[in-house]
């Protein structure tokens, strides 16, 4: 069978947030229930977060095998600090699907856009599991194309009375309240002060690049869940450490990286603090619903599972609706 390519224009024909956010939920559910291989994403560094190589960027590679949709892929993703400056985006992704059973290369896929989807879909997700409300107040660093479909996401799973939006850069933020406003109604609340994000509202998503720390203890208040995404340190260990419950996509991974890598390095954190999976609580093993008297930790750092399911899902509507280019790679035959 001919190998599938799909490029960029083809993923956003057929991608929407509300099968992302279904692909994503159904993952959980089989990883929670053992049905999912997904190892801890390997990182080729290239300068982001040292001096050499000189090239302020790293490659990630996310491999997954989910078997109710027989589906086995990988995910290569890179993000450049230089990029924007030539024009280009900051994340640049390919994924590959083949068949499990013979290693037969189904499809290459271009994975921008199902990374900026499924981050905000996994968030989503988790949080449709431990927040009750059905109207939330939503708060958010970060104005760029995460924030997007962070809000794109939470929108499609929640009423959002408010959003309260903070950027460093404020014309960021001005552009993004002018895009969004168009999609998402509801009233929009730009933050001068960073800390005034985290008043008043229920559910607080940080994708920003920071590494300083700079959301802190004292603005986490009791009923919030807060969503540090990514592979950056933007909550103060005293955050995360005064967390009544932490509950992260993938043990090996979160504990390795992102945000709650330096409380581990410190030994002041250990998996066994870790409340729940994702997983579990949507396969229903674990139940953990935010109350008035608590604070929860949620730390969906981005897996190759999530990826690997919504771009089956997009392979599938592909071959269904004849989208994309077949390509030969060589004569095997898929069984």
């Amino acid at each position: 069978m001919p190998c599938k390519l799909v490029n960029a224009e083809i993923v956003e024909k057929l991608l929407t947030m509300k099968d992302a956010i279904t692909a994503c939920e159904e993952a959980f559910c089989d990883w929670g229930n053992g049905e999912v291989v997904c190892p801890t994403k390997i990182t080729l560094e290239l300068g982001e977060d040292a001096e050499w190589p000189p090239y302020k960027n790293g490659l990630n590679a996310m491999p997954a095998y989910i078997h109710s949709k027989k589906s086995a892929g990988i995910k290569c993703v890179g993000g450049s600090l230089n990029n924007p400056q030539w024009g280009l985006p900051y994340i640049i992704a390919l994924i590959l699907l083949f068949d499990p059973a013979t290693g037969i290369f189904r499809c290459v896929m271009d994975g921008a856009q199902i990374t900026n989807y499924r981050t905000g879909a996994q968030a989503a997700v988790a949080a449709k599991y431990i927040e009750d409300k059905k109207k939330i107040k939503f708060g958010l660093f970060g104005a760029g194309v995460q924030g997007r479909t962070q809000l794109m996401a939470f929108n499609e799973v929640f009423e959002i009375e408010e959003v309260h939006l903070y950027d460093i850069n404020s014309q960021a933020a001005k552009a993004f309240v002018e895009e969004m406003s168009k999609t998402v109604n509801t009233k929009f609340v730009i933050k001068e002060d960073p800390k005034d994000v985290m008043d008043d509202t229920d559910i607080i998503v940080s994708v920003t690049h920071g590494r300083n720390k700079f959301i802190k203890n004292e603005w986490f208040k009791k009923g919030q869940i807060i969503f540090p995404m990514g592979s950056f340190t933007e909550c103060e260990d005293e955050l995360l450490l005064g967390a009544d419950h932490v509950i992260v996509d993938s043990i090996g991974q979160t504990m390795h990286r992102g945000a709650l890598k330096s409380v581990v390095d410190s030994g002041k954190f250990k998996k066994e603090n870790i409340s729940a999976t994702i997983g579990e609580l949507v396969c229903g093993k674990k139940e953990y619903h935010i109350s008035p008297d608590e604070k929860i930790v949620c730390v969906p750092i981005g897996t190759g599972a999530m990826d690997v399911a919504v771009a089956t899902m997009i392979y599938e509507k592909a071959m269904a609706q004849n989208f994309g280019e077949p390509y030969v790679l060589n004569n095997a035959v898929e069984i």
